[in-house]
């Protein structure tokens, strides 16, 4: 089973991706913060972080720099209600799997 990471500090977000994603098979972990999701990171084998861009004191770039590090073939998706161009490349350019 594949196994997903969801950070975002919006309660009502984690939970949708969370129904979302066990709902196609998928085993979910979730993470409130950048800092939390940065942990988790570290002792678990994800196939794929879905991250928040806006978030209080780790963003969703700081997030995707730390998966990459961790495992530079790991999928992240980051996603934002505040996307602008400048932030999607720079995205892409970080590693991100979409955005």
């Amino acid at each position: 089973m594949s196994r997903v990471l969801v950070i975002d500090d919006e309660l009502s977000i984690r939970e949708f991706l969370s129904i979302l994603l066990q709902g196609e098979g998928l085993e979910v972990s979730t993470a409130a913060t950048g800092e939390e999701g940065i942990e988790a990171l570290k002792s678990g084998d994800f196939d794929l972080v879905i991250t928040d861009l806006k978030m209080a004191r780790l963003s969703g770039m700081d997030v995707l720099q730390a998966a990459k590090s961790h495992d530079p073939s790991l999928q992240v998706i980051v996603i934002t209600a505040f996307g602008t161009t400048e932030t999607a490349v720079l995205a892409m350019k970080e590693g991100a799997s979409d955005y």
